[in-house]
């Protein structure tokens, strides 16, 4: 029995199959148009905000033998979560993705820990990760990319979301920060003045953040002097994408960040880079969700 908080891996467990054994969800997964077969499965926490919440009595209720969460301290505290699970005799698999070879690697973890079958992820990864070496070939420059998320918090080089605007063979400027964070927040003037030569910004919509408010977001830079010392501003490539878990979001901590790929090397690269649609339809597919 596993109880699951990100919607991003309960993804994983439903696609190696053990979408039944979920005994337990963290209230986002609710808005997941992925996982709608979990929707019904009692709530044990909630992550709608900056601060995580645990219903600690409704998880006991539960009677997981696995807890699935990422390792983000910020977050919450391992160390509650570990007392906790020593308590009711459950494992606590915590993990983080810094790279996409984390992520297959974590998929293939999950996979093991739950008695699922990781053949057809696999073979998904393994296919669409070749295709995008061998276009990789054919590219020569890596325009600089700079990631935002609910405001100014840049994607830092920690984040797994750096690694895929890696193998959209662009660079993502968030390295640029010494720290272990997953987002850096910085003020405006700061930003501009480390991150002037950006040829591309990406504004990600979230839960609390929408297409709509990004794009006040957006207007308002095109039209300030100071932003546009942001190279990427003054030429207009502002693009907006989704972290959000509707089925146009691709920049999430899951096998939706292989699509994700595609669609920051077609932005970047534009004609020379496929679009994502067709690698967005497969992953769908697996996950029965048209």
């Amino acid at each position: 029995m596993i109880a699951v908080f990100p919607a991003s891996l309960a993804e994983i467990v439903k696609l190696v199959g053990k979408a039944d054994d979920v005994v337990g969800i963290n209230e986002e997964i609710r808005l997941d148009l992925c996982l709608q077969e979990l929707w019904g499965r009692p709530v044990v926490g909630k992550y709608l905000k900056r601060t995580k919440k645990t219903y600690w009595d409704v998880l006991e209720g539960t009677k997981p033998k696995l807890i699935l969460d990422f390792k983000v301290e910020n977050l919450h505290s391992s160390d509650e979560l570990y007392s906790f699970a020593g308590r009711i005799n459950a494992e606590v698999l915590l993990l983080d993705f810094i790279t996409i070879e984390d992520l297959v690697d974590g998929s293939r973890l999950i996979a093991e820990k739950t008695g699922g079958d990781f053949s057809r992820l696999e073979e998904f990864y393994r296919k669409h990760l070749e295709r995008i070496r061998e276009i990789n070939q054919s590219l020569e420059d890596r325009p600089k990319v700079a990631v935002l998320y609910r405001g100014i918090n840049v994607v830092t080089g920690t984040n797994v979301i750096s690694d895929a605007i890696k193998k959209a063979h662009a660079e993502s400027l968030g390295k640029r920060l010494k720290t272990e964070r997953k987002v850096y927040p910085l003020r405006e003037r700061d930003f501009i003045r480390r991150f002037s030569d950006a040829d591309h910004l990406f504004l990600l919509m979230s839960i609390l953040t929408n297409r709509e408010k990004l794009e006040g977001i957006r207007d308002e830079m095109f039209d300030s002097a100071e932003w546009r010392k942001v190279k990427a501003v003054d030429e207009g490539n502002v693009h907006i994408v989704g972290s959000a878990l509707d089925g146009e979001s691709f920049m999430r901590w899951s096998p939706r960040l292989i699509p994700g790929i595609y669609q920051i090397g077609r932005l970047v690269h534009r004609k020379d880079f496929p679009d994502w649609e067709k690698p967005a339809k497969e992953l769908y597919n697996l996950c029965g969700v048209e």
